[in-house]
């Protein structure tokens, strides 16, 4: 059996607030610094609406339909968004201090508003950005047929096509 040594370098940490979600950040971190990484953090909010909106996109070309979803979704999540790039901050001055190699970790932060399962959306995203491994936490709180992982992370397992580290 070989030892396989696998160099990550866009990493997806699939945020959603609660706890596990951000304890994930931390092994994200740790992983990214072990080279220069991409670091993409992902918020995904399902839509009642037909739209696929993204937070890149300019503003005036949001429906105004899903405007108030999207600016809603960016202001819940922005708290989130910043606590990972405070965490991201400390590890690099820990480095620096310790004086290791410094990463170069790049954060990405994205807010998407999709009508398709939070699962297909991230799967999506994962694919179209070339992501090498997600990390996320469960809480496993979907029922018996989830005991052990919860529905959206069960799902994301079951269809990514890269490596998935889950946090619990």
């Amino acid at each position: 059996m070989s030892s396989v040594k696998k160099r990550f370098s866009k990493i997806l940490i699939a945020i959603d607030g609660s706890e596990q979600s951000l304890d994930a950040v931390d092994y994200a971190i740790d992983i990214a610094q072990k080279d220069d990484t991409e670091l993409y953090a992902l918020y995904v909010v399902s839509s009642p609406t037909l739209y696929h909106i993204s937070s890149e996109m300019p503003e005036d070309q949001i429906p105004k339909e899903v405007r108030k979803i999207m600016q809603n979704a960016k202001q819940e999540s922005q708290p989130w968004f910043n606590k990972i790039s405070e965490k991201i901050a400390s590890s690099t001055a820990a480095a620096v201090k310790e004086n290791s190699k410094i990463p170069t970790i790049h954060l990405k932060t994205e807010v998407t508003i999709s009508p398709i399962s939070v699962v297909g959306t991230i799967v999506e995203y994962v694919e179209r950005k070339n992501i090498d491994l997600i990390v996320m936490g469960t809480r496993g709180r979907s029922g018996f047929k989830r005991l052990l992982l919860g529905s959206t992370t069960s799902g994301v397992v079951t269809y990514a096509h890269c490596p998935v580290l889950i946090v619990k």
